[in-house]
């Protein structure tokens, strides 16, 4: 259905994950910042992502996004960036693959 949307709205479609409301300042001015954001990096452009995982790693992660108020979004965007700083400490920085396209071939 999601897919649907997109299709026929474009980027006109609001997604769960995309809601962001501003905190009341006046509530907030006296508590301390917390690392749970809706979003880090708003200019960060978002991209579909979808994998398959066993049962049991689905199940923790969303018992884990629950327990502490994140979305599974955020939970997995942190663990996968969490992972790739450690390979890139291992094995230098990764870079995006770039791709011929049909004219520098032809």
């Amino acid at each position: 259905m999601d897919t649907l949307l997109g299709n026929i709205l474009g980027s006109a479609v609001i997604r769960p994950q995309d809601k962001y409301e501003e905190p009341n300042q006046d509530a907030t001015q006296n508590e301390e910042p917390t690392n749970k954001t809706t979003r880090e990096a708003s200019d960060t452009p978002w991209k579909h992502f979808s994998f398959i995982c066993s049962v049991e790693l689905a199940d923790k992660v969303q018992a884990i996004a629950h327990k502490e108020g994140f979305t599974i979004r955020a939970l997995m965007e942190y663990m996968m960036r969490q992972g790739i700083a450690t390979y890139e400490s291992k094995n230098g920085k990764v870079r995006k693959i770039k791709h011929k396209g049909v004219t520098d071939v032809m």
